[in-house]
């Protein structure tokens, strides 16, 4: 088995670009190989109207490995679990994610923070998970968690932390990345999240810094 330079846990489709789509391409780019390990199928995603809720999670995961082929991912690993209810299902998650580690043997991995960035519970879930398998992992890779050099200003959400706990959790940048020459392909991975659409117009109305600039918080390695 090949050994992964890098390993991206995330909860949704659509995470991985978002949040470090760059550092995956210039990982590509490097030759190195990349692996994105997304824990639930988005199924409870908007489907702005391309599909039906029950075809949801099918093509969202169809997004997901165009997105995945365009920023170079060498193995998009996608599982099935319950998209809004990741807390529930973190034992299996864990596993499912040492088991990733196992067979990957990854250099680096990228995770969620404890704020999940937005307060997301899911993203907060797949925080614990990944670190719960990192834990019980034999090796020690280098290890960065996702974060922000910018105020989160979000309304509070239900479900969501309040936007003053996510923004007193906000981790310092000990690493950040200009996305410069992975640019392009960052914006073709996120055209491919077709349902998702509106999500994404968002973030980049509301932070487009996030874009240009991805920032993480080295806690190991």
């Amino acid at each position: 088995m090949t050994v992964a330079d890098l390993l991206v846990v995330v909860a949704h489709p659509d995470d991985e670009t978002l949040h470090c789509g760059g550092l995956l391409h210039r990982t590509a780019l490097r030759r190195g190989t990349t692996v994105t390990v997304t824990l639930t199928r988005g199924g409870a995603g908007r489907t702005l109207g391309m599909c039906t809720e029950e075809d949801l999670p099918t093509v969202r995961e169809q997004e997901l490995r165009r997105a995945a082929e365009a920023l170079g991912v060498t193995c998009a690993e996608v599982h099935d679990l319950p998209d809004g209810g990741l807390s529930d299902h973190e034992a299996t998650g864990t596993t499912l994610v040492l088991e990733a580690l196992r067979r990957w043997k990854p250099h680096r991995v990228v995770v969620f923070p404890p704020n999940g960035m937005n307060g997301h519970p899911d993203h907060r879930a797949a925080h614990r998970i990944a670190l719960a398998a990192l834990d019980r992992y034999e090796a020690s890779p280098d290890v960065l968690l996702v974060t922000s050099t910018i105020r989160y200003t979000e309304p509070a959400r239900p479900g969501f932390l309040d936007p003053r706990q996510v923004e007193a959790m906000r981790l310092s940048a000990t690493l950040r990345m200009q996305v410069g020459d992975a640019l392009e392909a960052k914006l073709r991975a996120m055209g491919h999240y077709e349902t998702q659409a509106r999500s994404v117009a968002k973030i980049l109305r509301c932070y487009p810094e996030t874009l240009l600039t991805e920032a993480f918080h080295r806690v190991s390695g």
